[in-house]
């Protein structure tokens, strides 16, 4: 498992060679965005992710499935730039962009945020995050979600085949209602007798000879039970693997009912390491057993690599319950027939889908969209005065970073204090650069130099939120020269919030910047008084040191209570950097 072949540029030869072999699809190898070009739709899908997962995602651009692939770094999210590039090639030919992503931290964030830009330049957009996986149960998973895996294809192939065919009538909401109903319909486990190689670094593994994982993730990431001895793979599915997707006993991961009578999808996905004699081998054990232990007679068996983790010699099993997507897909369209097995096997010319109908599109070559800009520019604003807040904001937290940096290396990784630095330096380092007339227009590009500047999840998190402040400005503002005064501001801190809780399930009580942001939007909209709103967000700030973190790295840590959230010290400091440079 430790010896692999290597290439010094690993990921751009890659990207150049999947464009190499598939000339039917249109590339934009800069921004490693690969699309079906040309041919009009209602509704596009896009979906994406880290490399290291071939043929997801771009495998299954073709008729009926994505109409675009967004690739990002090795196991890593693309950039919400890449993201919005994609959505933006499909959406010049399509009424409406469903986003179909898998439920990690930086996929959620970035397509998040890609979907807020793209509704501020006017496009329609719907993000839906496929989290299939049984291994991260209720209790483990909380409230961060269960992670996306081979089910994500499933949702793909379903959902593009009702986008072809049905999207001019029902639109982005009925694609939309397709995925949710698909998703919820499927369950994944994975395992792996190791961890994989990752191009370009040394190979690291815990594991000994004996020993394998059981619902090992698709990022090297551990699962949730070693097993030793490794047993027979008979014996590892009866045993360890179906019970996870089927025993109604196990309340922590019984997430899709299936009766004896229910019509069932079966997907056997190699995770990248596994040869295809095994690969059979697995389906007929796998078929076997369902058939003997749960009565479940698969009517329609994939079997393939469809999900991969690089050379990860391993497998993952996926359950669909047709017959509850099925039901659900009549009462939701009772005025056409739909099935899922149909749908399924709908031709497709994706170059990934196991069973191929090619009728190839032409290839159109196209250079690198311009910055997007917002379609309206709204809210006219004193830039003299806002310039001396967001000064007033980076040298209060200059001064502090060090009061941060000690609290995160408590509970975190030490970076909040610098990367709070590095996203106020992006604003007012860049401010000569934004509209000088509207703020909305500041605030969208605001949005991306903070992301840029900060990077990660908190550079995620911060410009969703601004990205939804601009789209309050949006819906507030009535006329394109409206002053922004405190009644727009505190309408577009509402939104702007609303906005970030789409993307997180973290609430005041979590331990997170939240118990700051969301007492300092409450407090706003009730008076409309700027320090009255920084009090209460410092009052929110220091109750985190009464509260056990759920979110975040610090909710890894075996005793953080005692300890103020840095995330939520941070956003005070830039809010009292804000008022002291408002009131002086």
């Amino acid at each position: 498992m430790s010896k692999s072949f290597e290439v010094r540029e690993p990921l751009k030869t890659s990207i150049h060679g999947f464009a190499l072999a598939n000339p039917s699809l249109a590339a934009v190898e800069e921004d490693r965005v690969f699309y079906r070009a040309g041919e009009k739709t209602h509704v596009a899908l896009v979906s994406g992710g880290g490399a290291g997962h071939e043929p997801a995602h771009a495998g299954f651009i073709g008729k009926g499935m994505l109409r675009a692939a967004v690739v990002g770094d090795i196991f890593a999210s693309p950039s919400t730039r890449q993201v919005l590039h994609g959505i933006r090639l499909v959406a010049e030919n399509a009424s409406g962009v469903l986003l179909v992503l898998m439920n990690y931290t930086g996929d959620v964030l970035h397509f998040g945020l890609s979907a807020e830009r793209a509704k501020a330049l006017g496009i329609d957009v719907k993000v839906v995050a496929v989290d299939d996986d049984v291994a991260v149960g209720r209790e483990k998973g909380g409230k961060v979600g269960r992670r996306g895996l081979a089910g994500t294809i499933l949702v793909e192939k379903v959902t593009g085949s009702f986008a072809e065919r049905y999207s001019e009538k029902y639109g982005l909401e009925g694609a939309y209602k397709v995925a949710n109903i698909a998703k919820d319909s499927i369950v994944t486990i994975g395992s792996s007798v190791d961890h994989c190689n990752v191009p370009g670094r040394k190979f690291e593994t815990e594991l000994s000879g004996d020993e394998m994982e059981l619902g090992m993730g698709i990022h090297n990431e551990p699962g949730v039970h070693v097993l030793n001895p490794i047993p027979i793979t008979e014996d590892l599915i009866e045993t360890q693997m179906l019970p996870k997707l089927l025993d109604p006993s196990d309340k922590d991961r019984y997430f899709v009912p299936f009766d004896k009578d229910d019509e069932v999808v079966l997907l056997v996905n190699n995770l990248g390491g596994i040869s295809n004699f095994m690969m059979s081998s697995i389906a007929s054990v796998t078929t076997a057993l369902l058939k003997k232990k749960y009565n479940i007679v698969p009517k329609h068996t994939i079997v393939g690599t469809v999900m991969s983790a690089f050379n990860m010699h391993g497998f993952s099993i996926t359950l669909m319950n047709a017959s509850k997507a099925n039901k659900e897909l009549k009462e939701s369209f009772p005025d056409i027939k739909l099935d899922v097995f149909e749908m399924l096997k709908e031709p497709t010319d994706a170059p990934g889908w196991p069973i191929n109908c090619y009728d190839a599109a032409p290839s159109v070559n196209k250079a690198l969209l311009e910055d997007e800009e917002i379609n309206h520019h709204v809210g006219t604003y004193d830039f003299q005065s806002f310039s001396k807040w967001m000064e007033g904001a980076r040298d209060n937290i200059v001064k502090n970073e060090p009061e941060i940096t000690q609290l995160d290396n408590l509970v975190g990784d030490g970076d909040c204090g610098y990367t709070l630095v590095a996203g106020v330096k992006g604003i007012t380092d860049n401010l000569d650069k934004v509209s000088h007339e509207h703020l909305s227009s500041a605030m969208a590009k605001i949005s991306e130099y903070v992301e840029a500047a900060m990077g990660g999840t908190s550079g995620g998190l911060y410009s969703i939120l601004i990205s939804g402040f601009v789209q309050g400005l949006l819906q507030t503002c009535k006329s394109d020269d409206q002053k922004v005064d405190p009644e727009v501001l505190a309408k577009s801190f509402e939104v702007a919030l609303q906005t970030l809780f789409r993307y997180t399930n973290a609430r005041p009580g979590s331990s997170t910047m939240m118990d700051a942001l969301v007492p300092f939007v409450e407090e706003f909209s009730k008076s409309k008084d700027f320090k009255k709103a920084v009090d209460a967000a410092d009052k929110g700030a220091e109750s985190t040191k009464k509260i056990e973190a759920s979110f975040g790295r610090a909710s890894y840590v075996e005793h953080s209570e005692g300890i103020a959230d840095p995330g939520a010290v941070g956003l005070v400091c830039i809010l009292r950097g804000i008022e002291k440079a408002m009131y002086n």
